[in-house]
């Protein structure tokens, strides 16, 4: 029975009223603001989340690590402030990685904890026993082993390293034995990493060659602060006549109805026309333009003027001229010196959009297998109102709702694009719809993505969202289709056989639907705005209505 009555780590057992390395986190990411921690439970990592719920975090259970780890990445993009997540040592830790890579490359901030093996163990068993810290080094900005030494300094340094530019990812792993073992108050805490500073850099050089530009272009992602620099995002787009592009994870930040608006870059849908006006320019303005969300080459080869937040060179890539700072006050600076006047026409701004529609949309509303995804989309965005947060899966259907979704504010468009992660979309949704029930929160995913997430329908039912999901159902991976027919092989590991998702959702005890026509979906959709509940809507999709798709 004292099995059943005692915790045992590493020889250490847990005593009631003893101030642990676990209390300690719990209450460090109460004191931070912490409400929720996503993740999977491990013996190692009972006693943590016993001491989170004790101290007023709510420990929510996903159906496998990286939804968790995604959840928390997209409660730090709408937020801002860190999300947390949570797993266990070996397979539970490993599980947490394409989330916490994904945060990495998509700049945002998250705070992941794992256990490890116990400090009495690591050097005589190699059961689950991996060398975590290691493994999350390359993709976070700090990778660090809990001594239990001033635990609630270390958790703060975390979670305030994860908010400094660039925006990301810390891991801390916890032996199970420094877990449960006595908290040491005295000591120094695990030092964060020193950034090196960076000075502002010369704004009337960027200014001067500006004004000497005749066909600038304003190129705005996601090196920045969102929130506090929209206003002044639109203020100078506005203002100077300049046009502009927005990167799809900065989507929100400028005004897509406005007269500059060329479109969204580096999507690899319908930017055809809008890449070769970023290769006319005489001056690429980066505003918090991260290559991150780049995978063409129109950068590597036009000067780039950037004003961003942190540094954002890669490798070889480095721009023309760099200010780094407050964006927001930049663009003010630099709005006030301006005194060019740009060439580019409106008429010809009309006509590139025009083409770019054109390109993106199919002459049938459907074909014989399913709906065009284009008119699909059209009529979501149509029916939907304007508030809605929208969650996209990676796939053929986030290319071409990247381009052509007009997102009111930032954090309303949400996607994976500088790692481009399958598997985002669901858990994406379901943060969302927490974070702000009142709002409608829709989730677009392609049937490949949606089969890799749908156990989490459980995880919705489970923590009472109620988010609509609209699975494209085109039976296969459409966009790798693209790359193979661009490089003219046959379409091998990409088909799959129809599952009936209205069923499956149906099973998890959500809502499900097969509208086969736009008629049905609106429908579908106001059905879901009047009374809101769990809902899946499984839209068969004809493929090859999918238009102007690049890889």
């Amino acid at each position: 029975m004292l099995l059943f009555t005692l915790y045992l780590y590493g020889g250490v057992k847990m005593t009631p009223g003893r101030l642990t390395c676990f209390t300690a986190v719990a209450q460090a990411l109460q004191a931070c603001g912490v409400r929720y921690v996503f993740g999977h439970p491990g013996g190692e990592i009972v006693d943590l989340i016993q001491a989170l719920e004790d101290n007023e975090v709510r420990f929510i259970l996903t159906g496998h690590e990286s939804a968790a780890a995604f959840m928390a990445g997209a409660c730090g993009r709408i937020t801002g402030n860190p999300g947390v997540c949570l797993g266990t040592l070996g397979p539970g830790a490993c599980n947490l990685v394409l989330g916490v890579a994904a945060a990495f490359l998509d700049r945002d901030p998250l705070l992941a904890i794992s256990a490890q093996t116990a400090t009495t163990r690591s050097d005589i068993s190699n059961k689950q026993n991996l060398p975590l810290n290691d493994l999350f080094a390359p993709i976070t900005k700090w990778s660090v082993a809990m001594k239990g030494v001033r635990t609630h300094d270390t958790i703060c340094s975390a979670l305030s390293l994860a908010t400094r530019p660039p925006r990301g990812p810390v891991h801390i792993s916890i032996p199970s034995d420094v877990g449960a073992g006595s908290e040491t108050l005295g000591g120094s805490a695990p030092a964060p990493p020193v950034e090196s500073s960076q000075g502002e850099g010369n704004l009337e050089a960027i200014a001067r060659a500006l004004n000497s530009a005749r066909r600038p272009i304003g190129v705005v992602g996601v090196a920045l602060n969102p929130r506090q620099d929209r206003n002044a995002v639109r203020n100078f787009f506005a203002e100077t006549g300049i046009p502009y592009v927005v990167l799809p994870q900065a989507k929100g930040l400028v005004d897509e109805a406005g007269d500059g608006f060329l479109g969204t870059a580096g999507v690899g849908g319908g930017d055809r026309w809008i890449v070769e006006c970023l290769e006319k320019s005489d001056f690429l303005l980066g505003v918090g333009f991260d290559p991150v969300e780049s995978s063409q080459d129109w950068h590597f080869h036009r000067l780039v003027y950037s004003l961003a937040n942190n540094p954002v060179g890669f490798g070889r890539y480095q721009p023309e001229a760099e200010c780094l700072g407050d964006v927001g006050v930049l663009l003010d600076r630099l709005r006030s010196q301006y005194q060019g006047s740009p060439e580019w026409r409106r008429a010809d701004i009309v006509e590139l959009r025009r083409r770019t529609r054109s390109l993106l949309c199919p002459a049938s509303e459907g074909g014989a297998a399913g709906l065009a995804p284009f008119h699909l989309i059209r009529t979501l965005a149509e029916t939907l109102p304007k508030q809605t947060i929208v969650t996209t899966d990676v796939g053929a259907h986030k290319m071409l709702l990247a381009q052509t979704w007009q997102a009111q504010e930032p954090g309303t468009f949400l996607t994976s694009n500088g790692l481009s992660a399958m598997g985002f979309g669901v858990p994406a949704a379901l943060a969302a719809a927490l974070l702000q029930p009142d709002r409608p929160i829709v989730g677009f995913i392609g049937d490949g993505g949606f089969a890799m997430m749908v156990q989490e329908l459980e995880t919705a039912r489970r923590i009472g969202v109620r988010p609509l999901f609209v699975v494209f159902c085109d039976r296969s991976l459409a966009v790798i289709k693209i790359a193979q027919d661009v490089r003219g092989i046959p379409h091998h590991g990409v088909d799959f056989v129809p599952v009936d998702w209205a069923k499956v959702a149906e099973g998890f005890g959500a809502r499900g639907e097969t509208p086969r026509d736009l008629a049905a979906v609106e429908k579908a959709v106001r059905d879901w705005l009047a009374s809101p509940e769990l809902t899946v809507l499984a839209v068969p999709i004809d493929e090859r209505l999918y238009s102007g798709l690049t890889y």
